[in-house]
């Protein structure tokens, strides 16, 4: 099993600055055995959401993982995930090609309908879009970003979307594309999508719930002649953890407000291993979570150097 960190939610740090903390997380997340290093994809976090419950720094996702990008040698880097709504696809897919290049191929495209209403609509974006039309905005993206990716010259004309005999140049490193990560459980829909068009899925819900979820995809390939074993199959959760039980214990007490109702993983090295081995029983390859002290990076640190190892082989 292999390992993402999601840097969230953005801290100000000892300096005041987000970025000083995003940076020296990310370098140590590079010189560690994570995998991968992932941005939520959002604008404005007022407070009263669960796990985010105050007003919070937000930086923009792009361009901070190109700066990621320039700083570490080795950890793949993505979005967890973008919202479509908030740019055009053509655009991500030249955003996404640069971000590749910055990283020299290290790069995972990670796609989603977008929720935050609040954010859409508070900057004057328009008017959120209910939930069926941003899935249909989500395929015909795919659809944009995959021409720009494999066609050249692309030309599309969609409900949403118009190319016109693109040469997008220069193409990404990772040939034929960077990989797609798709995130959402939606069994109808979503999964579908993965089965498609993705080269990751991203599932939520305790091993029961994702195996079953895991299910639906692997049906979705099969009615599709898709592999099912071409998608990485990935989850997401919020992970704290203590060297012990008195400071899991204490963790827990000074973290309740940032940990949500469900998704929560807390113990100690020894018990997440167990629990993540669960989750490969599954069908999971690569876990990704959000710690809600990544800040601090020594919690980082002791995932990286007491969990991650004792799940290598599995």
């Amino acid at each position: 099993m292999r390992f993402g960190l999601q840097v969230n939610p953005y801290s100000a740090g000892p300096t005041g600055n987000p970025w000083d903390a995003v940076a020296a997380v990310a370098r140590a997340a590079d010189e560690s055995d994570f995998d991968s290093l992932w941005l939520y994809d959002h604008f404005l976090y007022e407070g009263g959401y669960s796990a985010h419950p105050y007003p919070e720094p937000v930086l923009e996702c792009f361009t901070t993982l190109s700066a990621i990008a320039a700083i570490t040698r080795r950890i793949r880097l993505g979005q967890l995930v973008l919202g479509v709504p908030y740019r055009n696809p053509a655009l991500v897919a030249k955003m996404a090609t640069t971000l590749d290049l910055i990283s020299h191929g290290r790069s995972i495209l990670g796609l989603g309908a977008g929720w935050h209403r609040r954010e859409y609509e508070a900057y004057g974006w328009g008017q959120f879009e209910e939930i069926g039309e941003r899935m249909k905005r989500l395929e015909e993206a795919l659809q944009v970003i995959h021409k720009l990716w494999t066609e050249r010259p692309a030309t599309f004309a969609g409900r949403y979307y118009r190319l016109d005999q693109v040469k997008d140049s220069p193409a990404p490193l990772q040939q034929p594309h960077p990989p797609i990560l798709i995130g959402g459980s939606g069994e109808r829909v979503t999964l579908r999508l993965v089965a498609r068009y993705a080269q990751w899925c991203n599932v939520a819900g305790d091993p029961a719930t994702v195996a079953h979820r895991l299910d639906i995809l692997r049906a979705h390939c099969d009615r599709l002649g898709r592999p099912y074993g071409e998608i990485t199959r990935s989850n997401f959760t919020t992970v704290v953890v203590g060297r012990d039980e008195a400071e899991v214990a204490a963790k827990r007490d000074r973290l309740r407000d940032f940990i949500p109702g469900s998704g929560i993983l807390v113990g100690t090295p020894e018990q997440l291993v167990e629990i993540y081995r669960e989750y490969a029983r599954a069908g999971v390859q690569y876990a990704i979570f959000r710690m809600p002290d990544w800040a601090d990076v020594e919690p980082v640190q002791l995932f990286a150097e007491r969990v991650i190892p004792a799940l290598a082989t599995v």
